[in-house]
Order: C-alpha cells, then sequence, then structure tokens
C-alpha cells in the first residue's frame, strides 16, 4: 500500500509545535531580561553601596558637588549653634561696653560660619575627616548587617555618621574651639543611619542580596542560554535578546532616576536637603548607572551582528564590502578588543562585571569567526570595494612619489671642492688668469 502525501491536518502538529517552541524561546528572553534588570541591582548593592572601600572612594565626589558640601557645612554650623550658646561665648570674650552686641555678632557670626566651612571643605584636610567619618560608619554597618564583629555589639544601639570632628572644625573656624570643645555633647554631629529596631529586617535583606548577587546572574546566563539552545533560528534569538538587552539598559536608567526620587523624597525632608541627596544618590549609583549604558551599547550591538547575518540585500552588500577585511582577521579583532579594553577601563571592575567581560569577549570571538566563515563561503574572491582600491592606489603612489623625489633630488653644490678644481686646472695651465678668476667668482657666487 502506498505511502498517504501529507495533508494539512498532518502539518498541523509540527506548525503547532514550532509556534510552541518559539512561544517557549521568546518566554525566557523576557524572563531573562527581567532576571538582568534585578541582577544589576543586586550586584550593585552587594558590590558597591555595601562595599567599604568602593563606598568610601566616592567621598571626594561627594565632597566636590556645591549641593552636598554646602549641605554638610549646614547640618555642622546647626549642630555646633543648637548644642553650644555660641552668643555666650561671644559675650565672654567682648569688652564691657561691648557685650550688648553678642546677639547681632552671635548672629552675624552663624551666618558666616556657613560659608567659611563650605569653603573650608574644599581643602584636603577637612575632606579626610568626612572620608574618615564616612569609613568608620560604613564599616560600622557592614559588621552589623553581617551579624556583629568582635568590636561591634548587635544589641541595641544605633549606626552614624559621626561628624563631631566636623563641628568642631566649624567652631575653630570661627575662633570659639577651645570655649566649646568641653561643652560640645558626645552625639553631636551624629547622623542616624540604622536604628536597633531595624536592624533583623536589615539583616535578612543583606543576606538575600548576598545570595542574589551571584545566583541572579547565573539565573540570566542560563535563561539566555536556553533560548539560543532551544531556537530554530538563532539569528533571530540572538537579535531577540539584543533588544532586550537594549530595553532593559533603558528601563535600569529610569528605574535609577524613579528609585532616587522616591528614596530621596521618603528619607529627607527640606528642599534643599533633597537636592544634596539627589546628587550624592547620582555619585554613588554612577557605577550602576554605567553598567545600564554599556547593557544599551551591548543590546545595539546583538541587534546588528544577527542583522549583519542575515539574508536582506542590504546585510549582504554590507558581508561583501567587509570580506576583504575579515579575511585576515586583523581588524575584527582590534574593533573587539578595543571594545573589552573600554569594558574593562571603564569604572572599578567587579567580580561580576570582569565575568561578563570575558563572556562577551568569548561571545565576540564566536561572532568574528562565524561571520567570518559565512562571508568568505558567500564571496571568496570578492576584492576590495572601490572607494578603498582608489585610495589605496592613491595612498600608494603618493609614497612613490616622495620616495622617487627624494632620490632625485640634487645634492647640495661642494663649493670648496669646485674651488680645488678650478685651482688645478689653472696650475695645469689650461685656465687663463681671466678664466679662472671668472669661473671661481660664478662658484662663489652660489654659496
Amino acid at each position: 500500500m502506498s505511502a498517504e502525501p501529507d495533508t494539512p491536518a498532518a502539518e498541523e502538529p509540527a506548525r503547532s509545535q514550532s509556534r510552541g517552541r518559539a512561544a517557549v524561546v521568546w518566554v525566557a528572553i523576557v524572563v531573562a531580561g527581567l532576571l538582568l534588570l534585578l541582577s544589576a541591582f543586586a550586584v550593585w548593592i552587594n558590590r558597591v553601596a555595601l562595599n567599604t572601600e568602593v563606598f568610601t572612594d566616592t567621598s571626594g565626589e561627594l565632597l566636590a558637588d556645591d549641593a552636598i558640601r554646602s549641605a554638610v557645612a549646614t547640618r555642622a554650623v546647626d549642630e555646633l549653634f543648637a548644642n553650644v550658646d555660641v552668643q555666650a561665648e561671644v559675650e565672654a570674650q567682648l569688652p564691657e561696653d561691648f557685650k550688648s552686641l553678642s546677639g547681632p555678632a552671635a548672629a552675624g557670626l552663624r551666618q558666616a560660619s556657613y560659608t567659611i566651612l563650605d569653603r573650608a571643605l574644599e581643602q584636603p584636610a577637612l575632606q579626610q575627616l568626612f572620608t574618615v567619618a564616612l569609613e568608620e560608619s560604613h564599616r560600622t554597618l557592614v559588621e552589623l548587617l553581617e551579624g556583629g564583629g568582635p568590636r561591634i555589639s548587635t544589641e541595641g544601639g544605633e549606626v552614624t555618621l559621626d561628624l563631631r570632628e566636623i563641628v568642631l572644625e566649624a567652631a575653630d573656624r570661627i575662633g570659639i574651639r577651645d570655649q566649646v570643645a568641653d561643652k560640645l555633647p558626645a552625639d553631636a554631629g551624629q547622623i542616624v543611619v540604622l536604628r536597633s529596631d531595624e536592624l533583623d529586617t536589615a539583616q535578612n535583606v543583606f543576606e538575600l542580596l548576598k545570595t542574589l548577587a551571584w545566583l541572579l546572574p547565573l539565573l540570566t546566563l542560563a535563561a539566555f542560554g536556553i533560548a539560543v539552545g532551544i531556537a530554530r533560528d538563532r539569528r533571530r534569538a540572538v537579535r531577540g535578546i539584543g533588544f532586550t538587552v537594549l530595553v532593559v539598559g533603558v528601563l535600569g536608567l529610569l528605574a535609577a532616576r524613579l528609585t532616587g526620587n522616591y528614596v530621596v523624597d521618603a528619607l529627607v525632608a527640606t528642599r534643599d536637603n533633597r537636592q544634596a541627596a539627589g546628587n550624592a544618590w547620582d555619585i554613588l549609583t554612577g557605577l550602576m548607572r554605567g553598567s545600564f549604558r554599556w547593557m544599551v551599547l551591548v543590546g545595539i550591538l546583538f541587534v546588528l551582528a544577527a542583522w549583519l547575518a542575515g539574508p536582506g540585500r542590504r546585510a549582504l552588500a554590507t558581508r561583501r564590502s567587509i570580506a576583504p577585511a575579515v579575511r585576515g582577521r586583523v581588524w575584527a579583532y582590534v574593533v573587539l578588543g578595543i571594545l573589552v579594553l573600554l569594558l574593562l577601563l571603564t569604572g572599578q571592575v567587579l567580580d561580576a562585571r570582569f565575568f561578563m567581560v570575558v563572556l562577551l569577549a568569548a561571545l565576540g570571538v564566536t561572532w568574528i569567526e562565524l561571520t567570518r566563515r559565512q562571508t568568505l563561503r558567500e564571496f571568496p574572491d570578492a576584492g576590495a570595494p572601490a572607494i578603498i582600491s582608489d585610495t589605496r592606489s592613491r595612498i600608494s603612489g603618493w609614497l612613490e612619489d616622495r620616495r622617487a623625489g627624494a632620490e632625485q633630488a640634487p645634492a647640495a653644490p661642494d663649493t670648496a671642492g669646485q674651488l680645488a678644481h678650478l685651482a688645478e686646472l689653472h696650475s695645469q695651465g689650461r685656465l687663463t688668469d681671466e678664466e679662472y678668476a671668472a669661473a671661481k667668482a660664478r662658484v662663489l657666487g652660489q654659496e
């Protein structure tokens, strides 16, 4: 009995299976995109926000910002005047006839102190005080989140940013440090970072972030790998990954901005301090936002790579034009090397970023080799485009002309040799006195 020809009913399951596979591919890509977005935040919090060395490296950038520096100076001066009777100290130093001026003098001194301390915070000495205070506070916070250390107790207490030394510097700048140093309370200039009743929640979140910081990137790579592995058309899968990474980069930048606005509005009451807090958020999240910008670039590169491998007329023409360049591999690997160096040198290279750079470099090498193989298979005898050939011919001709001109340039006249030759001819009688004198004059006239 002869085999029955395929019928539409027989084709339907295959078509359904193909659609189901495509759906799984896109679900995997979307899930990978969500995991990539969460990974970026988790890695930043774990590797930057909770890394004391990286966090304190930003202290110089913080005080370089006018709004942040002004906020620190304002807080220090306000703490000084809130905890010490500056008017009484000024009055004690004034002559008896001028003690009634202590009130206006103290008020004027307070206004001047804001500007004086603001300018002083531009100096390395005071910036070092701020860095030390920031580092001590951050190190204490991290040790508490990790469960406490040999010098940290997790029972009660608070984590604070201690600006007492800067408050004392404010007093020193207006000439009353010796008078108020012993009167300033121990907690003057302290900013509460974490309260004891918040510790359990913070420790749980910290442990979760430590896990997510390495788990989420692995899950992201696994999801992308599944999408490419089960896709029938891997070029389209790569293009989908490129668009996903690009969109995640854009959404990440928007999310960083919206998160910053929410955090600042929730934690900061006054408008002036919100400006400083917003600037501080921008500085502290610089590495994270830089990662999102690189995602945008990497996504664009993935989309271009998928387009270049496609069957379109323009893609085919592009492959024909680059065939001579990819034949030797040099230019392709030069471009890849530049991109890898930019990725490594842009910002601090953290563990996760280094791993991602190595992975992208490996993918770049794979793409170069596959594209080279495809291009040379399609255009084995392709020559350089006319514009490149013409440019190369012009450059070669110009170099040949320069070389020939250098070889044919007349040598500089040897005056001493010519005079010696004329003298020899004259001594042999082959030149008369008049001819010798005329020839000598011509030679000397060449100088």
